[in-house]
């Protein structure tokens, strides 16, 4: 990619790092005209359903100062936390993805319900009024092992963003691939 200097060799390595996982078929970063056009795209998800979606791990990612785009297969690892949330008007999660090997710990007086075998509505007398499906900035654990680097997070963008970063990247759309924005920061050299 050509990138110059000390902060130049931290981004090569943050590529090579991520081109270099479990299941990850391509690694890129994204320029300020492809971060610009998934801001507005992810801004604002139409009412789709009887509950709203509020992506809030995108737009964290695009306010970094480096954003790359990873393109997975299923063989990468499931994330660290739930990726997708349901909470009420009050801010109270009452529902979440669950988290693959990850043991679901039952609380005594709450009732669950199961949608699927990935989700889990956990019901304690409280109405859950007003309720929104949040999709949460996600940790990416890899880079905060790689010096320099800060304020780590990832998301994954909606179907049209997904599709628009594969063919801004030159990528055929491929549905048995996904993609994750890993944004960062670099420390600053003193």
């Amino acid at each position: 990619m050509g990138f110059r200097g000390a902060d130049g060799e931290r981004l090569e390595e943050v590529l090579r790092l991520l081109s270099s996982l479990k299941g990850v078929r391509h690694a890129f970063y994204i320029d300020d005209d492809v971060r610009a056009k998934l801001r507005d795209m992810e801004g604002e998800y139409p009412l789709a359903g009887p509950v709203p979606v509020r992506n809030e791990g995108v737009p964290e990612c695009l306010e970094r100062e480096h954003v790359a785009c990873i393109i997975k297969d299923k063989t990468f690892r499931p994330p660290p936390v739930p990726t997708v949330m349901l909470v009420d008007s009050d801010g109270v999660v009452i529902g979440w993805e669950l988290i693959p090997g990850k043991e679901l710990r039952k609380e005594p007086g709450k009732r669950y319900l199961f949608l699927g075998k990935d989700f889990v509505i956990c019901h304690d007398g409280r109405s859950g009024r007003n309720a929104k499906f949040v999709l949460p900035p996600v940790p990416f654990e890899e880079l905060d092992r790689v010096e320099g680097v800060r304020g780590v997070c990832s998301s994954s963008p909606s179907t049209v963003g997904d599709l628009y970063l594969r063919k801004s990247a030159g990528l055929e759309d491929d549905p048995k691939l996904a993609s994750i924005l890993v944004g960062f920061d670099l420390r600053q050299r003193r």
